[in-house]
């Protein structure tokens, strides 16, 4: 798969080098050469910045994190952020490896079906 995700590549922002610097809002960011594979995009909705997270671990399907208050890679394990549990498994949604695009494209069109409200993932599974 590894020649499908060079690609890809080329849809993909690059993670900043300081993780501490905000995501540009609306842009995908992703590592998708590295098990796990991951992709992140900031969104802001409603004055809340929020990063929409999947992640593809070398088997199927894509799993779907919303981050409530987070901005960059750092701030995502703050105390004060909010991880969703999977919403691809709470909504029955499946996309294997090679559908990246679909799942970039439904977990944003949850988000907004759903106005930002997911299930919280309780603390103690917070362990990504």
């Amino acid at each position: 798969m590894l020649w499908y995700y060079a690609g890809m590549s080329d849809k993909l922002c690059c993670l900043p080098e300081d993780e501490t610097e905000p995501l540009a809002v609306g842009k995908w960011f992703g590592e998708l050469t590295w098990s796990p594979s991951q992709c992140y995009c900031r969104i802001q909705h409603q004055g809340v910045d929020y990063i929409l997270y999947l992640r593809w671990r070398w088997s199927d399907p894509w799993q779907a994190y919303v981050i409530k208050n987070a901005a960059s890679l750092a701030t995502m394990n703050r105390v004060d952020v909010v991880w969703s549990g999977d919403v691809f498994e709470s909504h029955q949604v499946q996309y294997n490896d090679v559908e990246l695009e679909l799942a970039k494209d439904k977990i944003v069109s949850l988000f907004h079906e759903l106005d930002g409200n997911f299930t919280q993932l309780p603390l103690l599974q917070q362990t990504l």
